[in-house]
Parts: C-alpha cells; sequence; structure tokens
C-alpha cells in the first residue's frame, strides 16, 4: 500500500476526522524548532484556539537538557501543541509531561502492538531504545499559567541509517519495531493527536493524577533497575522505585533511603 512519506494538511484533515481529533493544525515544510514557533503563535495570539504546529523537517530542534538536540531525519513526527489553559495554577504542572507522555505509550501500545514505555521524565522507549522525545515549556506569570507548549519528536519511519553514527544503536522506530514496512505517518499524527488531546482534556479537569499513579508501573522503562540521577552537579547511584504522586521520581541508595527527584537527568547504570 502507498502512503505519503510526509506530513501533508490536507491528508492529515482528513485521517484526523477518521480518528475524531479536532485539534486545529498548521504544518510548515522546514522550521528551527516547531517549540519556538508554537511559543511566538501563542505570546502573538496568533491563533485563538488550541493548535499542534508540524514540520517535516526540524534544523534546531532542541531536548530538555540544554545543548542536546533531537535529529531531524526523515520519515518521523515533529509537532509542537499550543495549550491555553484557563486559570491554572503553576503547580498543576508538575507531572504535565508524564501525563501526556503516558497516553502516547498507551496510543503506541493500543493502535500499534508495540512494547512502548516511559523513561522517566520525557522519553519514550521501547525494547531498550529510545522512540520519542518530550519537551514542555511554559508561559506563566506569578499567579497562573498563560501557555504550554508540549512538543514531542517521534521516529515513525525512521530509516537509522540516516541518523549519526553515535546514536544509531541508541534509537528506534515504529517501522522497526512491527514489520519494517513503512506506516501511514499522516494516520500515526492524527492518532498522536487524538490521544494528546483527550490527555490534556483529562488534565485540565484534574482527573488525571491517579490515573498517571496508578497506570504507571505498567509503563515505567527504569522500574527495579540500577540507575545515576543527576542533579545541581550532584549524583546519586541507586534502584529506581517508580513515582510519587507528584511525579517525582523516587531511588532508593545503598542505604536503603528514599529520594525523590522532580528535575534532574537519570540513565541506567552499571555500577554495582
Amino acid at each position: 500500500m502507498f502512503f505519503l512519506e510526509k506530513i501533508d494538511a490536507g491528508t492529515l484533515a482528513e485521517r484526523q476526522k477518521e480518528v475524531g481529533s479536532k485539534l486545529r493544525i498548521f504544518c510548515v515544510e522546514e522550521t528551527g524548532s516547531t517549540n519556538s514557533d508554537a511559543a511566538k503563535m501563542l505570546a502573538s495570539g496568533e491563533c485563538a484556539t488550541d493548535f499542534a504546529l508540524i514540520a517535516n523537517t526540524q534544523t534546531a530542534g532542541r531536548g530538555r537538557v540544554p545543548g542536546r538536540r533531537w535529529s531531524s531525519t526523515p520519515g518521523n513526527i515533529l509537532l509542537s501543541c499550543g495549550f491555553r489553559p484557563p486559570a491554572l495554577a503553576p503547580a498543576r504542572l508538575a507531572n504535565f509531561t508524564l501525563w501526556l507522555g503516558l497516553a502516547v505509550a498507551e496510543m503506541l501500545r493500543e493502535k500499534f502492538g508495540v512494547p512502548a514505555d516511559i523513561k522517566w521524565p520525557n522519553d519514550i522507549f521501547c525494547r531498550g531504545k529510545k522512540m520519542a522525545g518530550m519537551l514542555t515549556e511554559a508561559h506563566l506569570d506569578t499567579q497562573r499559567v498563560r501557555g504550554i507548549i508540549f512538543g514531542i519528536g517521534l521516529n515513525v519511519n525512521l530509516d537509522r541509517k540516516n541518523l549519526p553514527e553515535e546514536v544509531r544503536a541508541l534509537a528506534t522506530s515504529l517501522r522497526e519495531e512491527r514489520d519494517g514496512n513503512a506506516l501511514d505517518i499522516n494516520r500515526v499524527c492524527a492518532d498522536l493527536l487524538f490521544a494528546l488531546e483527550n490527555a490534556y482534556e483529562k488534565f485540565l479537569a484534574g482527573t488525571h493524577t491517579n490515573a498517571l499513579h496508578e497506570k504507571w508501573s505498567a509503563f515505567d522503562y527504569l522500574a527495579g533497575k540500577n540507575v545515576t540521577a543527576t542533579f545541581a552537579g550532584e549524583s546519586l547511584f541507586g534502584i529506581a522505585c517508580g513515582i510519587d504522586k507528584q511525579g517525582r521520581i523516587l531511588i532508593k541508595d545503598t542505604a536503603g533511603t528514599l529520594h525523590a527527584f522532580s528535575a534532574g537527568d537519570v540513565s541506567l547504570s552499571t555500577k554495582l
């Protein structure tokens, strides 16, 4: 079956209708960063409703950690959602990325049959390799959240030969985790948008916290593994023990003390 290799606005709109997605879309061929562009759109009021900005190529995509970039290669989804939440307190954002990440992983399992997991705090892994990365940025004042940008890069029809050599063995895609045949990228994008829309509505309603805590263990890539957590220049070795209701990762050190981290970088460790 023939599928378009790129996101096409008209085709995507048709796929959105098929799955029930209603999020307004803006498609561009190339940009520096969809998150940066979405932030400008929110700030300018260019779009009065929630929206998604989607690019086929991204030249300056960035990750959560400063200096870390997301490789942009053909056949992937690169998008940023711009949300304008009503009267939302900044503290509510603590588990936003985890909740939307859970929605993405759940969609990938249900729609495409791949064993997607979440690596705290913002990656989707499959069989030990990275399939997607997420980045949430917010516009805040002292009392409320004015806007939320949620960016995601999802490897769909990725050919790892197009990746830089240093990350080639670390990445995977939907195509590689299934039968090796190309997927309809516009349909995958529509399914992704629908999942994000529903997750966002539940987030606004405040019904997500218990669901996140209850479902997390089934999607937790790090659970029970030896990890090293790095925050503010300090490192802690221990065993990952899930998350608390605020979305903080729990790590038990070698003395049996449980530590909670709300930020930082956590990686698998070979230390015994």
